[in-house]
């Protein structure tokens, strides 16, 4: 059975046809969220408020208006994210792109220079897995390679999930639109670790005390110490799984192994299914803004020029299918020449293509950036669709249903 997207147009031609004040809050609509909103329900707008020195993340007045919105139909929003990858840089002194995002003050700080306040969003903005990554849900699942997914923990608190996402390329997955948002933004920093690693989390007990000195610090939970026999002991009760003793560990005594592309992303999509399976399916309404349509991901430093022209929004109550409009209608537009491909040999400039085929990728081998300026190509953005169709997420299957705003003078 084919699932409905609504699509509304980046074109407009007065203010009443605004992308942020009047078709994000319609697109709502148009899936039926008015409709489960009651009085005094508490409602989570997930976004991402981009990495320090990103720029193309969606700007916070799309997000406020959804936040009013919700405020008009008596719901109380928040605006949401989760904790970073590694260890805050006050801490580990280094700063590299995915810095400003490890720890919720960290974070919020990040989120204030660009624009995400509580003052500018009406709505109170917080982290999802709490203050480092330590809340979370242990959620049992059915995956193609996890059994267990580390939900973020302040999910339970709500009653309705607005994920807004924004769509564009991503070096690892092809792409990054609903399914990313629910399986990297959605689950704890540890679900993040797991997601890109796979579960290996390993302790050379042998070691010296000293390589775990900066561990038995930052340890938010003291699930480490130091025995009696000036080894390490691990108490596995204690341990929420964020991982930042591996970030300051010396002489990589923790051991967190590594995964292939297609592992990545298949963990990514059981990360998903977790999600969805604890907070529930018919609970999640799905917005992809496609628009800045970068091949970097919001998660970056990096904010190159957009391969494709704005699209517009895409709602929908199943992922995939949302992920698959978005896609497909990148694929039906020219490629801007001043963007990435515009480099990229052996694909014609002029007419439609499957751009998301083209864009730099991480190699599988080398796990090296390759700009792939032969245009060599690679389908690998189809595995997170395939797999979250086998694991019932959603469909490929769509009916795209273009919603016009009387606007026009």
């Amino acid at each position: 059975m084919k699932s409905e997207v609504y699509y509304f147009t980046a074109r407009t031609f007065s203010h009443k046809e605004s992308l942020s004040r009047f078709k994000g809050p319609l697109a709502l609509e148009k899936i039926g969220f008015n409709n489960k909103v009651n009085n005094g329900d508490k409602v989570v707008i997930k976004t991402h408020f981009g990495a320090l020195e990103n720029t193309r993340y969606l700007r916070p007045c799309y997000i406020r208006f959804l936040c009013d919105h919700v405020k008009n139909l008596g719901g109380v929003p928040y605006v949401a994210e989760s904790c970073g990858w590694g260890a805050p840089e006050e801490v580990t002194g280094i700063h590299t792109e995915y810095s400003g995002r490890s720890a919720e003050d960290e974070y919020l700080n990040t989120a204030k220079m660009h624009g995400f306040t509580n003052e500018t969003m009406g709505a109170e903005l917080l982290m999802l897995d709490g203050r480092v990554g330590e809340n979370i849900i242990k959620q049992s699942i059915k995956g193609k390679r996890f059994n267990e997914v580390l939900v973020a923990g302040r999910l339970k608190e709500f009653d309705h999930m607005v994920l807004a996402s924004h769509f564009k390329g991503h070096a690892g997955a092809g792409f990054g639109g609903a399914l990313k948002n629910l399986g990297i933004g959605c689950v704890s920093k540890g679900g993040k670790v797991q997601a890109h690693m796979g579960k290996k989390f390993e302790f050379d007990f042998n070691a010296p005390i000293s390589d775990y000195e900066a561990c038995l610090k930052i340890c938010p939970t003291n699930a480490l110490r130091e025995g009696p026999d000036g080894k390490l002991i691990r108490d596995e009760e204690k341990c929420r799984y964020c991982y930042m003793c591996k970030s300051v560990c010396k002489n990589n005594v923790i051991d967190t192994g590594s995964s292939t592309q297609k592992e990545f992303i298949t963990q990514m999509v059981d990360n998903a299914a977790g999600v969805v399976d604890y907070f529930g399916k018919d609970k999640i309404f799905y917005l992809n803004y496609v628009i800045d349509v970068t091949w970097q991901c919001d998660c970056t430093g990096g904010s190159d020029i957009p391969f494709v022209s704005d699209i517009g929004i895409l709602s929908s109550l199943d992922p995939v299918a949302v992920d698959q409009s978005a896609v497909d209608l990148i694929h039906l537009s020219k490629m801007n020449p001043h963007s990435i491909l515009g480099n990229i040999g052996n694909i014609s400039k002029e007419t439609a293509n499957d751009w998301l085929s083209y864009i730099p990728r991480f190699d599988s081998e080398t796990n090296e950036m390759d700009l792939n300026p032969d245009g060599k190509e690679s389908r690998h953005w189809e595995i997170q669709l395939n797999v979250a169709e086998e694991l019932g997420l959603g469909t490929r299957d769509y009916n795209l249903i273009e919603v016009k705003i009387e606007g026009k003078k």
